[in-house]
């Protein structure tokens, strides 16, 4: 290395250190102009832009930087890194074994490459990796997430659940791993909803109290804020379609904060329907919370709860002077700095519900949801039954909702039933482990393997098919389904649910009485099992109903997203209006 490039290489870092990276970025490409081949200003030139977001830039140099350092394990991991960015999963996974291959032992490249496995559903191999690093690194909080996403993702929650309290007991202030642990509780039997107020409440207890931030009188449109990291196709992006689209945007003025790292067509439809939209997923919260505090926002809505993407811990400063929980999750928050929780009387039916949240219930008078179906759904087809002669079951959840206790509910049905057949499809299948594993867990309980079809990650066209070849589908417990359970009823396939004591597992029950389809409806594990049989006992009578289904949903409240929409917008006027009193 040259005096002068040794002594631009310092600048360099200063300035960067100092928050100067423009001074710096030109120091390091004033290198660049005299040493194309300088190693160390292509990493860090490539490091720096990656940090200001600027990734197919960081790309190019980070490449160079690995062809000049092919034995550099954190050039590559660095390097795999930004093409997980760029949206390159497979290049990102062939640099993260690469690096391996240099660095066995790497833990950066082990996480990253693990995590990747997981997100891409090769979960057996995610796991295998993630409890070799556990059992090498017990302390190190990223190995326990990785391998408690895997199990949850695989099915195997009550496994998982330990690995997400040991990551959060590890690194307490570590807010993604707090949330990853109390997004978990709500996919298990064994956590009653007390448990899971207080598993939400001694997370919100770290927070100070907010500052208040009083509300203004308005004469013109109240400002009402969505924050969400799901906007696009995600079910929160489908359900949230119908509502902005018949926003009144003559009384309200309709901001969007949107997180999403991935916008895609659903985005750009969304963004039509609102009056600003900002993209908000390259600041951090201190950042997002100035432009949010300065936004006069009336009602600031917030849609993923403890979700992939959230930022509720930025809410616990209060940026709006009402704030709000909708539609993402499907419990409390905790904190007491977000004031309601919007839901119906069948989500939530007896005032005592009120104890399972620190916000308070805001009861709309109709379903707190509504359904618009894609223009890429197919007709629907006639009742597989009908030529088959035997019922076909289907599930189309995530398999991180088929807990032991879902298989062993859908056994019990499936052994009642010796002829009938059951049709799984989830991205988590496309991995022969997990389909091996699924398998497995059915024989152990008397269900012949061959009676279970399983599919993997396809097509929306080819997912929609699927419905096609199903006759009934059979739904999960405690955490239902939900928009998997519209798109199902659109295809006229009626969803056989087991009803609970929480949110999450009363999801079913709604949606189906909405409709009037309260047979599909049970209270308990025996009920579930005998509204089975007496609907394989009934084949002329589901083909009448798959062939009204669609009109059926199509008329009621749950395809009203303009009713859904006066509804929502009275609320935050009423709200609002609360806001304005004088606290007693």
């Amino acid at each position: 290395m040259s005096k002068k490039a040794e002594k631009l290489i310092q600048q360099a870092q200063a300035a960067a250190s100092a928050g100067h990276r423009a001074q710096a970025q030109r120091c390091y490409e004033k290198i660049l102009e005299k040493e194309p081949r300088h190693l160390d200003a292509r990493y860090f030139l490539g490091t720096l832009l990656a940090e200001q977001g600027l990734y197919p830039q960081a790309r190019q140099h980070l490449e160079i930087a690995a062809r000049l350092a092919p034995d550099s394990p954190y050039i590559l991991n660095n390097l795999g890194n930004v093409h997980l960015l760029c949206g390159e999963d497979a290049a990102a996974e062939q640099v993260f074994r690469k690096a391996l291959r240099v660095a066995p032992d790497m833990p950066e490249a082990q996480t990253n490459l693990g995590n990747l496995l997981v997100r891409k559903g090769a979960l057996e191999e995610a796991i295998g990796l993630a409890q070799k690093v556990v059992a090498a690194r017990p302390e190190q909080v990223a190995a326990h997430v990785m391998l408690a996403n895997a199990l949850k993702d695989q099915g195997r929650i009550d496994e998982a659940i330990p690995h997400f309290r040991r990551a959060a007991e590890l690194s307490p202030g570590n807010a993604v791993a707090r949330s990853n642990l109390l997004m978990a509780l709500n996919y298990s039997t064994a956590s009653s909803p007390a448990d899971i107020r207080r598993a939400h409440d001694e997370w919100a207890s770290r927070f100070p109290p907010a500052q208040p931030r009083p509300a203004q009188s308005r004469t013109g449109r109240l400002r009402i804020g969505y924050l969400s990291p799901d906007l696009g196709r995600h079910p929160v992006g489908y359900l949230m379609e119908p509502v902005l689209a018949a926003h009144d945007r003559e009384a309200f003025e309709i901001c969007v904060y949107s997180d999403n790292r991935s916008p895609d067509e659903m985005t750009a439809r969304l963004r039509t329907h609102v009056d600003s939209w900002r993209d908000v997923g390259a600041l951090g919260n201190d950042d997002l919370a100035s432009v949010l505090a300065t936004e006069r926002l009336d009602v600031l809505v917030e849609l993923a709860g403890h979700g992939a993407g959230n930022r509720l811990a930025m809410l616990g400063r209060r940026l709006a002077p009402v704030q709000v929980s909708y539609l993402g999750y499907p419990a409390t928050t905790g904190l007491k700095s977000v004031d309601y929780v919007i839901t119906d009387r069948a989500l939530d039916p007896s005032d005592s519900d009120q104890a399972f949240y620190a916000e308070k219930l805001w009861w709309l008078p109709r379903p707190c949801f509504a359904f618009r179906p894609d223009e890429e759904f197919p007709a629907v087809g006639a009742l597989a039954a009908a030529t088959s002669g035997t019922l076909t079951f289907g599930s189309f959840n995530a398999l991180a909702k088929i807990s032991p206790a879902v298989i062993d509910l859908w056994a019990a049905a499936m052994r009642a039933l010796p002829d009938a057949r059951l049709l799984m499809q989830a991205r988590a299948l496309s991995d022969p482990g997990s389909r091996l594993r699924v398998a497995e867990a059915f024989r152990e309980r008397g269900v012949a393997p061959e009676r279970i079809e399983m599919a993997g990650f396809t097509s929306l066209p080819e997912h929609l098919e699927l419905f096609n070849r199903t006759d009934v589908c059979l739904d999960t417990f405690p955490w239902n389904g939900h928009m998997t359970t519209l798109d199902s009823l659109w295809m006229g396939v009626p969803v056989l649910t087991l009803a609970g004591d929480r949110r999450a597992s009363r999801m079913g029950a709604t949606i189906m009485g909405e409709l009037g389809l309260t047979d599909f409806v049970a209270a308990t594990p025996d009920e579930f099992v005998a509204r089975a049989v007496a609907l394989a006992g009934d084949l002329i009578g589901l083909g009448e109903l798959r062939a009204s289904l669609r009109e059926r949903l199509g008329r009621s409240s749950l395809a009203d997203g303009a009713g859904l929409a006066r509804a929502l917008e009275a609320a935050f006027a009423a709200m609002h209006q609360a806001a304005l009193q004088p606290a007693p």
